[in-house]
């Protein structure tokens, strides 16, 4: 049995933050149930080809337009019978459509109530719109972006904000059902994307005072940590941070004499020298393939691996023998990454259809197939 077989889960959120925490949650068993207004369903679908499907495997399809009174009917009892709701409105559209939090409270006080949106559902920045690079700026985690010379990069790769909150969202449902089982009541939670982010800065806070408000330049340099290009245009990542890892890849790079220097002795003043430092090793790393270089750091004992492009990670032997990339549709997808030796979780299923579930959902809210038919013409579903 999965460990959330027996829980329900309305899920009111579209794009990225929210999907992804329901996704985490429809792999660990529960019943995810996405609302989405007819017919278009949420805008990543045309937005984004793929992200859709990726973030929203395992999931059951409803199509319910909010605005009309057979529509929030059809919400209202399935909030009875449900056990968390997710919504990612801005703050208040949800509560004007009548389910903010104590509306839905009043149906069902059991209910787990998690509320995803920029800034949170107070503050001066509470209506502000935004995406994930407006949060990293206000968070502080875009001002240590980018090159340490230059100005903040607004182009991270991964929507590190979006995804700490999805994370956030998934762990405090979880604690929340937690304490339903000793407390017997719901709860309410304001999940602000800005806050879980400035939360993930929280280690880089503690090294920037601790080592005395460093400028940028010095606090986010790299010595002999980062990506080379070798010979064949490939990319190696070196993790040189310990002393003795800097002195096997000096070693095995034949440059005993920067081994030597005290001004490179220990991390800190490597990180101040970053500049100097990466020039010499980009040098090197030139002179041979990134099979040599790799044979030749691994075997001194180097933190050093090979970029992988999106096309290389299907046939990367090590994420194979995980279990981390598996087809879906021809397509390589991402495993759920946790591997348990007693819980079982679902195996990655795929996206629904906008409505795909609409008759199965509605027949188990106690609506006949006339019913169903009469909300069709409507518009409702």
């Amino acid at each position: 049995m999965l460990p959330l077989a027996e829980i329900r889960v309305l899920d009111l959120t579209n794009l990225l933050p929210g999907p992804y925490c329901t996704m985490v949650l429809a792999d660990l068993g529960a019943e995810v149930i996405k609302v989405e207004r007819p017919p278009a369903g949420d805008p990543i679908r045309s937005a984004f080809p793929g992200i859709f499907e990726t973030v929203n495997r395992n999931k059951k399809s409803l199509s319910l337009d909010l605005r009309q009174v057979e529509g929030k009917a059809v919400l209202t009892k399935l909030i009875e019978r449900s056990d968390v709701l997710l919504e990612g409105f801005r703050p208040g559209v949800l509560e004007k459509l009548g389910f903010g939090y104590e509306q839905a409270r009043a149906v069902n006080e059991r209910i787990i109530y998690c509320s995803i949106s920029g800034f949170g559902q107070s503050g001066p920045y509470r209506d502000v719109p935004g995406h994930d690079v407006n949060y990293l700026a206000v968070s502080g985690v875009l001002s240590i972006s980018g090159n340490p010379d230059g100005p903040p990069a607004a182009w991270g790769g991964v929507q590190i904000a979006d995804l700490s909150t999805s994370m956030y969202a998934a762990v405090s449902v979880l604690a929340a059902l937690r304490t339903r089982e000793q407390t017997g009541r719901g709860d309410y939670l304001d999940i602000a994307i800005t806050d879980c982010v400035l939360s993930w800065l929280g280690p880089r806070m503690g090294e920037y005072y601790g080592r005395g408000k460093p400028p940028k330049s010095e606090f986010m340099g790299r010595g002999a940590y980062g990506a080379f290009a070798a010979r064949d245009n490939k990319y190696i990542v070196v993790g040189a941070l310990e002393n003795h890892f800097w002195q096997n890849l000096c070693r095995a790079l034949g440059l005993e004499e920067m081994a030597q220097r005290k001004e490179y002795g220990t991390w800190p003043q490597r990180m101040k020298r970053g500049g100097e430092i990466n020039a010499v090793l980009r040098e090197h790393f030139l002179t041979k393939d990134s099979a040599e270089w790799l044979a030749i750091l691994q075997k001194a004992d180097v933190p050093c691996t090979l970029v992988n492009s999106f096309d290389d990670l299907s046939g990367d032997a090590h994420l194979a023998a995980r279990g981390m990339i598996h087809l879906q549709e021809g397509r390589p997808q991402v495993s759920f990454p946790v591997k348990f030796n007693h819980t079982q979780v679902a195996e990655a299923g795929l996206a629904p259809q906008v409505g795909e579930h609409n008759k199965e959902i509605l027949a188990g809210l106690g609506y006949g197939p006339e019913e169903i038919e009469k909300l069709q013409a409507a518009g409702a579903i």
